[in-house]
């Protein structure tokens, strides 16, 4: 095997008198690519970075019941294809451009790129004009827009995973594909998850990312734990901090998003909490009460999506339950770690009982054990109407204040 830059390689299998496959490998695995080649135009390409061929022809509008009913009658992608414009659901200069953005979004990030060329010999196929792409073209195409990227860009890769702060502005998100790169790290996909599952080329992927990093949006795993900054507690008549977290039960909740209902928001320690777990039975039975009086609950909880799972998400609450592992809306709310609230005797009733809900998993702390929860009803405005911070660990506003509230137009 050959030590080639990736181009050079793509662009010496293409000369090749016959239909050839060439396997690229690269110190960064995830970067490997299979490309297949016939009368000097790439045929197929298999790649990390590309979606399946369904999802980029769902993405392009095509009936879904159609490529369904395609895929039944054969299994083979230039079969499909070729159904599909038979039928009237595929147009052809739709498909022949679907291709070349496709043998673009492989070949892009291999541009600056050197790895091992290992070249063989396949059958002989058909090339079909709208299934395959022109290799000095896509191979042109690929270098023009790689030049467009710095080195810091150039230099990101598929398995990079990024932070997202939940509380950055929907403004400061700006373009769609940066609303995109960032709803995936709030989910923590990694940059090759994210530009498969969402067709993102890696140019505009890692563009998003510079703009979201310079914008405090994002910032890389490796980057190691921020420093704390809690802030001052938050009292009556201020507009309650903006932020956007992963629910359990699937996407994103924004806090604006809410703006013209009354909230009800809870932040509680980890999710197998048996102070809080406790509380959220009695606020569940409360739940289409409170529905009913125009109140959105909303509750938010030191834990991961799928740490969820293991305590609060066993209730199923009739709410978002969203996760905020790093801490990053406790701190921005003004909550804090109280190891006097937490060894307070008047919590023993709660725990006691939330011991019988969580059994030992309520032992499992994730960093919140001396965690003081807090809740803050909000008006329809976005103004806090009321701030309670927990004085010990299960000190929660009583059940009529918050009637009181919600009763009130």
């Amino acid at each position: 095997m050959l030590m080639l830059p990736s181009m050079q390689a793509v662009v010496q299998t293409a000369e090749q008198p016959l239909p050839s496959v060439l396997q690229l490998s690269f110190s960064e695995p995830s970067f490997n690519t299979h490309l297949r080649f016939s009368e000097g135009r790439i045929t197929g390409v298999r790649s990390a970075l590309l979606p399946s061929w369904s999802s980029s022809l769902l993405r392009l509008g095509v009936n879904t019941q159609a490529v369904v009913e395609a895929q039944l009658r054969s299994r083979k992608v230039d079969d499909v294809l070729a159904s599909l414009i038979e039928t009237g659901h595929l147009e052809a200069h739709s498909l022949a451009q679907l291709v070349r953005l496709r043998t673009l979004g492989s070949l892009l990030p291999l541009v600056w790129r050197s790895g091992l060329m290992e070249v063989s010999s396949t059958p002989s196929h058909t090339v079909l004009p709208l299934t395959s792409a022109d290799t000095l073209q896509s191979v042109s195409a690929a270098e023009y827009h790689a030049s467009a990227l710095s080195p810091s860009e150039q230099a990101l890769t598929l398995n990079d995973h990024f932070t997202a702060s939940p509380l950055a502005s929907t403004e400061s998100l700006g373009s769609e594909e940066a609303r995109t790169v960032y709803l995936a790290a709030l989910h923590g996909l990694s940059l090759g998850e994210t530009a498969q599952r969402h067709g993102l080329r890696w140019d505009a992927l890692t563009k998003a990312v510079t703009h979201l990093t310079a914008a405090g949006a994002l910032r890389p795993v490796q980057a190691g734990k921020r420093a704390r900054e809690v802030a001052g507690r938050l009292k009556v008549g201020e507009v309650a901090p903006e932020f956007c977290l992963p629910d359990f039960g699937g996407g994103e909740v924004r806090l604006s998003d809410l703006r013209g209902k009354k909230i009800w928001l809870i932040f509680n320690r980890q999710s197998t909490c048996a102070l809080c777990n406790p509380h959220h039975l009695q606020i569940i039975a409360l739940s289409e009460r409170m529905r009913q009086q125009g109140v959105q609950i909303v509750s938010v909880w030191g834990s991961t999506v799928a740490d969820l799972a293991l305590g609060i998400g066993k209730l199923r609450p009739p709410y978002p339950v969203l996760a905020d592992p790093l801490d990053e809306t406790y701190d921005r709310y003004g909550l804090d770690h109280s190891l006097r609230g937490f060894l307070d005797l008047r919590n023993l009733p709660t725990a006691l009982s939330g011991l019988k809900m969580m059994g030992t998993s309520a032992l499992k702390d994730d960093g919140e054990l001396t965690r003081m929860p807090a809740e803050f009803l909000i008006g329809a405005d976005g103004t806090i109407e009321a701030a309670h911070y927990n004085s010990y660990g299960a000190d929660w506003l009583s059940v009529e204040r918050v009637l009181e509230w919600a009763g009130k137009s």
